[in-house]
């Protein structure tokens, strides 16, 4: 008689909690975000301590917003030339990737399940200048978690940024932005 009643208690639990939303996941600084840039003597890895990613699964639409005071190249002067100089993080203090739809192996995507190739397409915002590009990635789903992973090489010059080269050091225009990022299901 306790077994029966243990089990409809469980059963009345599972049927009365809250259900996830189907589709909507969300993360906060969850996963890694690098960019790399090369100079004329030496490479520079940097790091994005706080960004924020959602992506609609059922829509195809998401975004992955960076906050730029929170960027870091892990040297203080350099990262005060970027926060104040390139950036200008007072005034432009978020880089945002919105997008607006995805192709390739959404399958798994809109199931909830499984790994994928997509390319992720839509916009890139630095300062105040917009682009339209499209980002391979690949997503792999464990539990309530989906994971985006990818990579995309730009200039940062497109995007007005003013160039920080000194006399004894130029940097080059290219820049490569690395993520991993992980969404919870809301």
């Amino acid at each position: 008689m306790s077994k029966t009643l243990s089990l409809l208690s469980l059963l009345a639990s599972l049927a009365f909690s809250p259900l996830a939303q189907a589709g909507t996941y969300k993360g906060q600084s969850a996963g890694t975000l690098t960019f790399h840039m090369v100079a004329s003597l030496h490479a520079i890895k940097g790091t994005a301590k706080s960004f924020s990613s959602s992506l609609d699964t059922d829509a195809l639409k998401g975004s992955l917003v960076v906050q730029t005071k929170a960027m870091t190249t892990h040297l203080g002067p350099r990262d005060t030339k970027m926060h104040e100089f390139c950036l200008e993080s007072e005034k432009f203090s978020t880089i945002t990737f919105s997008v607006n739809s995805i192709d390739g192996g959404t399958e798994g995507l809109k199931t909830g399940e499984g790994t994928g190739k997509v390319n992720l397409k839509g916009s890139l915002k630095v300062r105040d200048v917009t682009k339209s590009m499209s980002i391979p990635a690949t997503y792999s789903f464990a539990g309530d978690t989906l994971t985006l992973t990818g990579e995309h090489a730009f200039k940062w010059t497109d995007f007005n940024v003013p160039d920080p080269s000194i006399f004894i050091s130029t940097l080059y225009p290219d820049v490569t932005v690395k993520f991993s990022v992980n969404l919870k299901s809301e």
